[in-house]
């Protein structure tokens, strides 16, 4: 079944959906949605007169871009959702600070009120796949991992969800329970995305005329001298402003000592944890295991017989193709002629010998390099030893073949290729 998919084919939603498996290539590698109507794209606009109708803030708003979503609170206020995030700031650019029917009316982005921001994130995790394990628990419109400067992860991110409720239950989840992106079993922190507007900051015109502002604003930017009362408690402040920095840079490294020794009590304990499961999965697996190695010594038993068949064939056929030329005309009757072989000893016919009918004065085998020896005139130079090869005993003797006469007792040619004496009457030779 594929990662995030049920039983009937729709995606699987909420914790209990994990699998514990880990992200494809082609998962992470794929481009992500490009989806318009987010809520990155959703404008607020406040300071409305109330006789402003949705129809003309409409008008106002859609040369910019398509809108989606447009409500009208009655309050002096609305919300509108336009397709892209650009043509959200086009809008915004245009409109803010315009006055409509005696009113200068303020344009700012909306509060994305299903937004978290996702701490202790690990340097290997990406967009891609911060996407793919929060969408577990409903649609995401974007997910970021932070990076600084230089482009290096900074173990933060944020994900933006379509709707509230999928943010809620992704934040009780993660609280409640060990949510783990990788092997590290390092758990991830969420909290909810506390909304900054660095941009436009404030405003002269957003801050309210009080008195507080009016003492405030008596005396301008100075440097004030020594020995005067500003200057005292000004010192004491930078005083209070540094022991601040001196505590938490000496607060922080106290806690990232405290999480290196973590970290090294992790892996000590991780490869006892790793030992403890290898023993008990030899025991478990024990069974298995012995049965897998019956079956590969079986595989491997056969592949050898296969291997000596081969061999033999592949010597049967070579000792075939080195067979000897035609039998001589003087010698006795006998074995057949070899017509090659395997190895045999010598003066043992092969397993494939054939014989020839022998003529009166005997018929010669074909001597050859694989076959018996020759049983007609002497070796090449050589005389002929009568007795030696009268009779060939009987494990030699093809079935069909009768006993041959003494062989020729005149001086053969080479190869016992020369007229014989006069030999015995050998008997019927063996059939083909």
């Amino acid at each position: 079944m594929h990662r995030g998919m049920s039983m009937g084919g729709g995606p699987q939603r909420g914790a209990g959906s994990f699998s514990g498996m880990a992200f494809t290539e082609s998962e992470l590698m794929g481009d992500l949605p490009k989806k318009k109507f987010t809520g990155r794209c959703r404008l607020f606009v406040g300071n409305l007169p109330n006789e402003v109708k949705e129809a003309e803030l409409k008008e106002l708003f859609s040369p910019h871009g398509d809108i989606a979503e447009c409500y009208l609170s009655g309050k002096g206020f609305a919300f509108l959702r336009m397709d892209t995030r650009a043509h959200a700031e086009s809008a915004k650019e245009a409109i803010d600070g315009r006055v409509i029917h005696g009113r200068q009316v303020r344009v700012r982005f909306a509060v994305h009120g299903a937004a978290l921001r996702v701490k202790e994130l690990s340097p290997t995790v990406s967009n891609e796949m911060l996407y793919h394990a929060f969408s577990h628990f409903g649609d995401v419109e974007r997910a970021v991992h932070i990076v600084d400067e230089k482009g290096r992860p900074t173990g933060e991110g944020i994900v933006e969800f379509e709707r509230k409720p999928s943010c809620n239950e992704a934040m009780q989840a993660i609280k409640e329970k060990v949510f783990l992106l990788t092997a590290s079993p390092k758990p991830l922190v969420v909290e909810l995305l506390e909304p900054r507007d660095e941009d436009d900051g404030l405003a002269e015109r957003m801050i309210p005329r009080t008195s507080q502002l009016i003492k405030e604003r008596e005396l301008g930017p100075r440097f004030p001298s020594q020995n005067t009362f500003e200057f005292v408690y000004g010192m004491k402040w930078k005083e209070l402003y540094a022991m601040e920095r001196q505590r938490k840079a000496q607060l922080d490294e106290e806690l990232k000592e405290a999480r290196r020794r973590l970290e090294s009590d992790m892996e000590l304990a991780y490869q006892d944890y790793q030992a403890q499961m290898l023993r008990e999965g030899q025991f478990k697996f024990l069974p298995y295991l012995i049965r897998n190695a019956k079956f590969h010594l079986q595989r491997r038993q056969q592949e050898l017989e296969r291997l000596e068949a081969a061999r033999r064939e592949r010597l049967n056929m070579r000792a075939a193709a080195g067979a000897g030329g035609p039998p001589g005309p003087g010698g006795p009757g006998g074995p057949g002629m070899g017509m090659g072989g395997p190895m045999q000893p010598f003066g043992q016919p092969g397993p494939f010998a054939q014989s020839v009918p022998g003529g009166p004065m005997g018929g010669a085998p074909m001597g050859g390099p694989m076959g018996g020896p020759p049983m007609g005139g002497p070796p090449m130079g050589g005389h002929y030893q009568p007795q030696q090869y009268q009779q060939a005993p009987p494990n030699q003797m093809q079935p069909q073949g009768g006993p041959g006469g003494p062989g020729g007792m005149g001086p053969g040619g080479p190869a016992g290729m020369g007229p014989g004496g006069p030999g015995g009457q050998g008997g019927p030779g063996g059939g083909a």
